[in-house]
């Protein structure tokens, strides 16, 4: 028995027994030096003791566990904390082994700590949510435009795509409305640069505010944005532009009043699938027409692609 009993002194783990009752019947050193007390403080004692208050079902489940008694490995999914004398707590890994000694119903229960380990899988789990952190912003500063936090020119151009792919699918209309500020240039050149990222910033909220929730709103590029809408014909893309142009000819509390030139362009349903780049490309090229013939006929107005050819008026 001598070899057994060195055993359970000198293992590197505070190891207990306990009995049905919940007692504490042996301690080894381990136990002395992780908890605190002196053995003699310990034998006889409710396992309780050792148990944060906080944790009130402890003596149920020790109960539930010693009828049903079965073995329980380390590692386990749920955090545990044990109490020192001093009544601090830490973090625990516990292993539970039902043992019957002379007839008795016993339990050897094994309690490492693991408060070094805890602390190493807190700092990695910072860690972790500080890299999912970084990411999330790297990914908005890839997608999206610094100045008016509208979608850039890429992510525009990859929700796009999508769009056109869904339309295709679906077999509906894709719209392109592209809108220029009108004189912009004067606005930097009266009110200086702050007062013209002033003037973007409002025209992005309002446009973003002014749109259907599932349209596409980038900034293009300078003092041009662009819109993409699933779903409308010619007559309804009119509307949707009328309703853009006015939002923005509404903003208040800018220096100066802004206006905005807008040109449209319409893809019908069609029947074959076509490269998606290239359909894109045109209906770029298409809206950026219209939107030009909008700027001659006048500016603060909206065109069509498909009216290009009725503006013959010189430029204002």
């Amino acid at each position: 028995m001598e070899i057994y009993q060195r055993i359970f002194e000198d293992t590197p783990d505070a190891l207990l027994v306990i009995d049905q009752a919940g007692h504490i019947v042996l301690a080894n050193i381990q136990a002395e030096t992780l908890f605190g007390y002196d053995r003699s403080q310990l034998i006889g004692q409710p396992v309780e003791m050792l148990i944060p208050t906080r944790f009130t079902r402890h003596a149920e489940y020790r109960a539930r566990y010693i009828a049903e008694a079965h073995s329980r490995s380390m590692g386990g999914t749920t955090e545990l904390f044990a109490l020192r004398k001093d009544g601090s707590e830490f973090p625990v890994d516990i292993m539970l082994s039902p043992l019957i000694l002379q007839s008795h119903h016993l339990v050897l229960c094994v309690v490492r700590d693991i408060t070094e380990r805890k602390a190493a899988q807190d700092e990695l789990a910072q860690q972790t949510t500080e890299l999912l952190r970084l990411h999330a912003e790297l990914e908005l500063l890839a997608n999206h435009d610094g100045l008016t936090g509208l979608y850039n020119w890429r992510a525009f151009y990859e929700y796009a795509g999508q769009m056109l792919k869904t339309a295709h699918r679906r077999q509906e209309n894709v719209t392109l409305l592209m809108l220029d500020l009108d004189h912009f240039k004067q606005v930097n050149d009266r009110f200086g640069h702050p007062e013209g990222d002033r003037v973007l910033q409002a025209v992005a909220a309002t446009l973003k505010a002014a749109a259907r929730e599932n349209d596409i709103v980038a900034r293009h590029g300078g003092e041009e944005f662009i819109v993409a809408a699933l779903g409308l014909n010619e007559a309804e893309s009119h509307v949707a532009a009328e309703r853009l142009r006015a939002a923005v000819a509404n903003i208040e509390n800018l220096k100066t009043r802004i206006t905005t030139s807008v040109g449209i362009a319409t893809l019908a349903p069609q029947a074959q699938k076509h490269e998606t780049t290239r359909v894109l490309a045109e209906l770029l090229d298409q809206a950026d027409q219209a939107l030009y013939a909008a700027k001659r006929n006048g500016r603060n107005q909206v065109c069509h692609f498909n009216r290009v050819a009725d503006i013959a008026s010189p430029a204002a």
